[in-house]
């Protein structure tokens, strides 16, 4: 199995992992319910179309608590408007894919309803700017994905986690051929880990994941001591992928 790491400024290219080869499987899943989906959404917009409807009834003399409330109500409604905008966009969304994508290319996705073989598993930080299928170009079927906050992949010994989990899942299922571990600059979660000190509140349940990169944080600190906190977080976004690429492949 191939294992490398990428680290990504916000829009670099891309080295291609590797391949090894390894035997396709093939796991079964229910089929796609497009037309589910598209009624959920519907029902959603519908549900926000609503209150649009909702008729403010106070009176034009009062004052006091009731201009208050009715302030707040008229707030309220303003919000429900623009997340009905928001709402409409998704729908457009979906429905253009529905007509352009999945109709045009209706025999691959009734394959891949029943089956799935990817060749990749990607591991990438969950950050909203760095989508691995935008930069990648990956298709549906292609990479199976798994996001969290600074890309972390916790040791065996730290006990369960949804990362390991999918780890697991991907090699003994899926025997993926190339496991990918993508991180990228600018990173709040790495910030996050950079910024912590020891007797930070431990409650926090950021601080609490983060603290899984202790050791590249260590390792950043030694060898970037002299230069500033932004350039330390960089030297760890960096070492960081290294330090994945180390851990996975040994």
């Amino acid at each position: 199995m191939a294992c490398a790491s990428s680290y990504l400024s916000p829009f670099p290219s891309i080295d291609q992992p590797t391949r090894a080869s390894a035997t396709r499987s093939t796991i079964f899943s229910s089929k796609l319910k497009l037309r589910g989906i598209e009624q959920t959404l519907v029902a959603r917009l519908a549900s926000l179309n609503s209150y649009q409807s909702l008729k403010l009834k106070a009176s034009r003399e009062s004052s006091g608590p009731t201009q208050e409330l009715t302030s707040h109500r008229l707030e309220s409604i303003g919000e429900i408007e623009n997340g009905d905008v928001v709402f409409n966009k998704m729908k457009h969304r979906f429905l253009r894919f529905k007509r352009h994508t999945y109709l045009e290319n209706l025999e691959c996705f009734q394959n891949l309803a029943t089956a799935q073989a990817p060749k990749f598993m990607v591991i990438a930080c969950a950050d909203s700017r760095v989508c691995p299928s935008k930069i990648l170009g990956f298709e549906p079927g292609e990479a199976f994905m798994i996001r969290n906050v600074a890309n972390l992949v916790p040791p065996y010994e730290n006990g369960p986690t949804e990362t390991n989990a999918a780890l697991e899942f991907a090699v003994n299922s899926l025997e993926v051929e190339n496991i990918l571990v993508i991180g990228h600059s600018c990173c709040g979660g790495i910030r996050a880990l950079m910024g912590m000190e020891e007797e930070d509140d431990s409650s926090s349940l950021i601080k609490s994941w983060v603290i899984v990169g202790k050791n590249a944080k260590l390792r950043a600190k030694a060898t970037a001591s002299k230069l500033s906190f932004d350039q330390q977080c960089r030297n760890c976004e960096k070492g960081f992928e290294l330090a994945h690429e180390f851990t996975i492949i040994g």
